[in-house]
């Protein structure tokens, strides 16, 4: 068992320009999306901490804490940023929210791909060449780097990873650390038709 504290964060600040709606809020299996989403990280963690962008009104009925951007309009970044800064654990679990097949087991064997591995300051999957840096951990000593992009404007989020010497893992280092479906897992909807496609799986 793990003796490690880990908070849970989900990025639920953006604008959902392509949804047409919050996404964080669309309906799922009776719940909503940002719901299912908790309920996969939860197992895994000690607290959750929802980062609402400048939108917490929004989410102020949830039993979570719910923090504001520091650097509103900069994107997942600025999110992350908040996030971290709120957070009382050194690592930290992160998914966005609009992420909604995700399993307890990503969470599961992200904490043990860390609580095994090397010193890196994150880990994020690499899917085919493709980064997922919204379903990932990260330790809170990312921080300085982090706002430091934010004030000079470099929002790239894969640029950052450079920097901080990300630990990319693939589909077999996840599945070896009991992640199973690890493509379905980690589908993301930004538009109504995925949306309607992820959910009629």
């Amino acid at each position: 068992m793990s003796t490690m504290e880990w908070t849970g964060i989900i990025l639920a600040g953006g604008l959902s320009r392509r949804m047409g709606s919050n996404k964080a809020l669309l309906e799922w299996n009776g719940y909503s999306v940002l719901e299912q989403v908790i309920q996969a990280m939860a197992p895994a963690v000690n607290g959750i901490i929802v980062s609402a962008g400048t939108n917490t009104a929004a989410y102020n009925a949830l039993p979570y804490d719910c923090v504001q951007d520091d650097y509103p309009g900069k994107g997942p970044l600025a999110g992350l940023h908040a996030a971290l800064g709120a957070s009382g654990t050194d690592w930290n679990l992160i998914c966005a929210c609009d992420m909604p097949l995700l399993e307890p087991s990503f969470f599961k064997g992200m904490k043990w791909l860390v609580e095994s591995g090397q010193e890196h300051h994150a880990i994020v999957p690499r899917l085919a060449g493709h980064v997922h840096p919204l379903a990932g951990a990260y330790h809170r000593r990312v921080l300085p780097q982090l706002e430091q992009r934010l004030i000079d404007n470099k929002l790239k989020v894969t640029q950052w990873l450079e920097e901080i010497g990300c630990r990319y893992v693939d589909v077999d280092e996840l599945e070896s650390a009991g992640v199973h479906d690890v493509a379905i897992q980690l589908s993301n909807m930004n538009t109504p038709e995925e949306y309607e496609h992820i959910r009629n799986r």
